[in-house]
């Protein structure tokens, strides 16, 4: 019924629709629906689309007849484009949106993600009332820039943050939107504080798609042995164990992963036997990400037992 209402509406826009001109578009146009960005900004011949959880996209705009070409993150979208002049109503990428009485702001730098395709994807639509986003980029090549909240902050504030997110009756998946230029080593950093508020699994986004408004995640399953803990700050739990009392026990078959090209020993591995991964931690990033993919599915699909590792290998 809501679907064949929004149609409906839809329709009756277009039907009374006038040709939009740059003019016309100038300033702040706010959602009308719970589907759809937050908010658009146009300002000159720049447009910032604010998802309303820590997302802005900024670009620059064109308009043809009864649409209209974005150009953002170097890629140029084509949209159909509707205006009602009357009632100040807008049809933008299949939602709907209001002029705000507002001034518009200043069109600021985007957050560049790693742009990275995973085989897992979610609707912006699916997540953005139960989850809380954690920012890592890097704001030069040597600074990483950690944002909480939509406000800069540090690793020691991400215990509180993750706390809040467990809130009874209004849990939110914290996951973390990864910027480019981020180090495994970088990202890595953030386990600890993630264990010590027990979160042992984490959810990194890749890339975000501005037509179909899908994120691209990876699914990664924090293991840290007990003198890492140790080792960083955190206390380990009862049921957290040591590297050599592990190995002692559970006399698993060790496997260095040092690049991408030893991604084939996967291959070969047997489900009657456990299975320690050395990850070097100056594996880029990327194949990082794949590697966990493979891991995963290794683990779900062929029952093997496998615990992971990171840590710096010597050449």
């Amino acid at each position: 019924m809501k679907k064949l209402l929004f149609i409906g509406l839809s329709l009756v826009l277009i039907a009374c629709s006038q040709k939009v001109s740059k003019n016309d578009l100038q300033g702040i146009w706010w959602n009308t629906a719970e589907t759809g960005d937050f908010e658009i900004i146009f300002k000159g011949d720049s447009i910032a689309i604010n998802n309303g959880v820590g997302i802005t996209l900024y670009g620059k705009f064109k308009l043809e007849k009864d649409s209209i070409l974005l150009t953002i993150n170097n890629k140029t979208h084509k949209e159909y484009l509707s205006y009602q002049h009357g009632d100040s109503l807008l049809l933008f990428n299949k939602s709907r949106y209001f002029k705000s009485p507002l001034s518009a702001v200043e069109v600021d730098q985007t957050f560049h993600f790693i742009d990275l395709k995973s085989k897992k994807t979610i609707h912006f639509d699916t997540i953005k009332y139960n989850t809380k986003f954690i920012e890592l980029s890097k704001s030069d090549e040597k600074t990483t820039q950690l944002i909480l909240n939509n406000k800069k902050a540090d690793i020691s504030f991400i215990p509180g943050f993750l706390l809040s997110c467990k809130i009874p009756y209004h849990y939110k998946k914290p996951v973390i939107l990864l910027g480019k230029g981020v180090t495994l080593k970088e990202l890595t950093q953030l386990y600890s504080t993630f264990h010590s508020v027990n979160f042992p699994l984490i959810s990194v986004i890749s890339k975000y798609e501005f037509k179909s408004r899908k994120f691209h995640y990876y699914d990664i399953r924090i293991e840290l042995f007990k003198e890492q803990l140790l080792k960083n700050g955190s206390l380990p739990r009862e049921f957290n164990i040591a590297r050599t009392d592990y190995i002692n026990e559970f006399k698993p078959e060790i496997l260095v992963i040092k690049s991408k090209d030893d991604f084939a020993k996967l291959d070969t591995l047997k489900t009657n036997l456990n299975y320690l991964i050395s990850i070097d931690l100056n594996l880029p990033i990327e194949d990082y990400l794949h590697l966990n993919q493979k891991i995963n599915s290794l683990r779900k699909k062929q029952k093997i037992n496998i615990r992971t590792e990171l840590i710096e290998l010597k050449n």
